[in-house]
């Protein structure tokens, strides 16, 4: 800028302070970070990432509050606790989505207000097929990694954002609609998820993250409680969750269907409000 232009600018925003006013400035960004595996970018299944995620649902509520928050999704689909340590599935130029959720939090330090995490299922996934061995590897890794995913991600940003993360719902319920024999497993799978769902939330509590509790928004635990879902007539309200809220009776796919992913937002955001 001329220096004619700049004492020009300079007259113009001291004669409106002298007349009352404020000159207007541009409102800093605040920003929203989401970190995590396919959830947390919407996936769908033939759709891929999508803008109906929890994520984006959870923006959108947040914004009412803070105008001027903007959204960033560092999400991998496929992601597990070792990759999101160490890379492999998406690119980042950090070489890991954790690498990459630091350099964020420390470049954006003061600026970031909220932190959102869901990882893990990818680790025991392999369990749904039936592959029990692959299972335990998975959680065995996910008991030493997601203490290291969770304490530097809030080393890195400190105490300035609100940090959540949540539990999982069940898939597995989802044999329920295939008979007898598939409903011996849906009763089976409750308990397992529950020993996934214990360990994540120590950890998160441990390193003063909020727990949003998508396994009991997704009434796991009721098997009581009964509701008509077409076409499997009137089920458990936990099963009837998961055929309504996943595509796993119908796809066999366990993201959530739009409803689904509003219903882990709003889990969220109960934590976060």
């Amino acid at each position: 800028m001329r220096p004619v232009r700049l004492a020009a600018s300079v007259l113009a925003a001291l004669l409106a302070v002298a007349a009352g006013g404020v000159p207007a400035l541009a409102a800093a960004p605040e920003y929203y970070l989401a970190v995590g595996d396919s959830l947390s970018v919407g996936a769908q299944p033939g759709k891929g990432p999508t803008d109906e995620g929890y994520t984006d649902d959870l923006y959108a509520a947040l914004r009412k509050k803070h105008p001027d928050l903007k959204l960033v999704k560092l999400g991998c689909g496929g992601e597990t606790t070792t990759t999101m340590l160490k890379g492999g599935i998406c690119t980042y130029p950090e070489g890991s989505q954790v690498g990459a959720a630091e350099a964020f939090l420390k470049k954006h330090a003061g600026a970031v207000r909220y932190v959102t995490l869901n990882i893990g299922a990818n680790n025991t996934g392999c369990m749904l097929d039936g592959d029990i061995a692959c299972g335990l590897t998975g959680m065995a890794a996910l008991v030493a990694e997601l203490p290291q995913i969770a304490s530097r991600l809030r080393a890195a940003g400190g105490d300035g954002p609100a940090y959540a993360a949540m539990t999982y719902y069940d898939p597995g319920l989802a044999a329920w609609v295939t008979g007898g024999a598939g409903q011996a497993v849906a009763v089976a799978s409750v308990p397992v998820v529950d020993i996934f769902n214990t360990w994540e939330q120590a950890v998160y509590l441990l390193n003063g993250y909020k727990v949003a509790d998508v396994n009991a928004a997704f009434s796991t635990h009721d098997f009581t409680t009964k509701a008509t879902v077409a076409p499997y007539g009137t089920i458990p309200l936990n099963v009837a969750r998961i055929c309504t809220w996943t595509y796993q009776c119908t796809d066999g796919d366990g993201h959530a269907t739009p409803p689904g992913y509003q219903r882990i937002a709003d889990t969220f955001e109960h934590v976060l409000s």
